[in-house]
């Protein structure tokens, strides 16, 4: 759903850090704290409700981290990095490394979670029915004596991912149904910008009417779990309004690519040069570089040469060995990359430049972290 700010590592699910926030050990206190009673009158017999909340606290987040897995799985299709998984206190969240290009790409890495939720609460709830009977749904809402405690937890984990997948689909952003629903408007009107802000609206009416239920359970039922509710809208209108000032700032930023601000004459290194030579030509040259673009001579980017690694490689290696045997992280991207694209790059962020390529792959020029901050302040600076 959303999220952020620093966590705590917990391990790697297929490559994919997960974590947890803080404010997550908060929920995870609570859901046992309210739940245990709740399990102690709808299981047979005289057992402890301790155990089972504490059992179905990782079994829903466990659903919540398969969810986002998702999500992660589906984006590293799309050649979206993911920087992990985190839980915090409303939920999870994969944080991506880019927005989606297409309104296909955004669709597909939407849908994934909401489908993974899904095929959980059948899988539940199948089970569920098949130890519980016709009574399934007095197990998953805690009736009395309702089951045995395998049964109340299957049930109640079937129920809390079916209620996950309903919610999760409101066409409300930044819930996954309204980043489908982006994808559905985007592709029928072509304009990803206007597809965001109509999302965005529709989010800022689902919290305000999470909101205004919040204060209702609280003055009417006198029940504080409406907190809750307006926490969450709160949260969800805000996420809302940035994506609708995010899409405004974006719209300022259009039209502006990476060939039109790159310096199109970047020093490079020829890939088949001996690495002594590099070092000597290139390194020793230009001391304050502490890497070069190298290049085939048909001009096809190959990667960067770093100066620890290339220096080691001609004081202490092989120097003979051509130096496209060092090269290292590409950073490279289209030439046709918008800015807006370029302003959330995380290797502009770490090298302070990307290579700027065609179709081809042949590089077409650097662009630096000045070279976007300059394009920045002259589009976004008053008429």
């Amino acid at each position: 759903m959303f999220g952020g700010g620093s966590s705590l590592q917990l391990f790697k699910l297929f490559g994919f850090r997960v974590g947890v926030h803080y404010s997550w050990f908060a929920i995870l206190f609570l859901w046992i704290l309210l739940l245990r009673e709740r399990f102690e009158e709808a299981i047979v017999g005289s057992v402890s409700g301790f155990v089972p909340a504490v059992i179905s606290a990782f079994l829903f987040f466990g659903s919540i981290v398969l969810h986002e897995l998702g999500h992660a799985l589906a984006a590293r299709r799309e050649g979206i990095g993911v920087g992990g998984i985190d839980l915090f206190f409303f939920g999870g969240f994969m944080r991506a490394d880019r927005d989606s290009e297409t309104a296909g790409e955004e669709f597909r890495v939407a849908a994934a979670g909401p489908a993974v939720t899904l095929v959980l609460a059948i899988l539940f709830l199948g089970v569920g029915a098949a130890l519980s009977g016709d009574q399934l749904l007095h197990a998953a809402t805690f009736d009395f004596a309702s089951g045995t405690t395998l049964e109340v937890l299957i049930a109640f984990t079937g129920l809390s991912n079916a209620l996950l997948f309903v919610l999760n689909m409101i066409p409300a952003f930044p819930l996954d149904g309204g980043r489908i629903a982006r994808a559905f408007v985007w592709a029928v009107s072509g304009n990803r910008h206007a597809a965001t802000k109509i999302s965005a609206y529709l989010g800022q009416a689902f919290a305000a009417l999470m909101i205004v239920y919040g204060i209702y359970v609280i003055a009417v039922d006198r029940d504080q779990w409406g907190l809750w509710y307006i926490v969450l809208g709160w949260m969800l209108g805000g996420s809302a309004r940035a994506a609708v000032a995010q899409s405004n700032f974006v719209t300022r930023l259009e039209g502006i690519t990476a060939g039109d601000i790159m310096d199109a004459e970047p020093v490079t290194i020829p890939a088949e040069i001996p690495t002594e030579r590099a070092y000597d030509e290139y390194f020793l040259r230009y001391q304050g570089w502490p890497w070069f673009a190298v290049t085939e001579s048909d001009g096809t980017f190959v990667g960067l040469a770093h100066r620890a690694a290339v220096e080691h490689a001609a004081l202490h290696g092989d120097g003979s060995v051509a130096i496209r045997s060092h090269v290292a992280d590409s950073a490279q991207v289209r030439t046709d990359t918008p800015l807006e694209v370029l302003i959330t790059s995380e290797p502009l962020r770490r090298l302070g430049a990307l290579m700027a390529v065609d179709a081809d792959g042949h590089l077409r020029g650097v662009v630096t972290m000045d070279q976007v901050s300059r394009a920045l302040q002259a589009r976004l600076q008053p008429s």
